[in-house]
């Protein structure tokens, strides 16, 4: 419960900033399986996706922080440059980066997120399982 409270929280707070810059915003978080989501190695993953982001948007960010609560850490930076853009990296990071697979890194604008779909890429599949990844985070719970 915790856990789906600290994700209600954090999106309420990428819409705020959506609506304060009106500009996108870039939420990174580790996908992590299980109930503990602050285990050692997904901090020491998420501060190998916290480099690669403020390396990667160096040049378009204009504001960021980070979060800490039972769903993990997340970073959120608001950007300026094209949505579709972002996400073009964004999925680069996630296809490509030897820690890829963990990461999860979602642009937003108007509180709606741009899918890997709208780019042409395919959905992802979940780490643990292989499945649709959107369909077993919200079935089986377990990410």
């Amino acid at each position: 419960m915790r856990i789906l409270e600290d994700r209600e929280k954090r999106f309420l707070r990428i819409l705020k900033l959506n609506e304060e810059y009106k500009l996108p915003v870039l939420c990174g978080k580790i996908n992590y399986p299980g109930n503990d989501k602050n285990t050692l190695k997904a901090g020491l993953a998420f501060n190998v996706l916290y480099s690669l982001l403020k390396d990667t948007f160096k040049d378009h960010e204009v504001y960021s922080e980070t979060n800490e609560g039972f769903d993990g850490k997340s970073l959120l930076m608001v950007l300026n440059v094209l949505p579709k853009e972002a996400k073009k990296k964004a999925v680069n990071i996630e296809e490509f980066h030897q820690l890829g697979r963990l990461f999860d890194i979602d642009i937003y604008v108007n509180g709606q997120p741009i899918s890997r779909m709208d780019l042409g890429f395919k959905r992802r599949k979940c780490i643990v399982c292989g499945d649709d990844a959107g369909i077993c985070t919200r079935q089986k719970g377990m990410i």
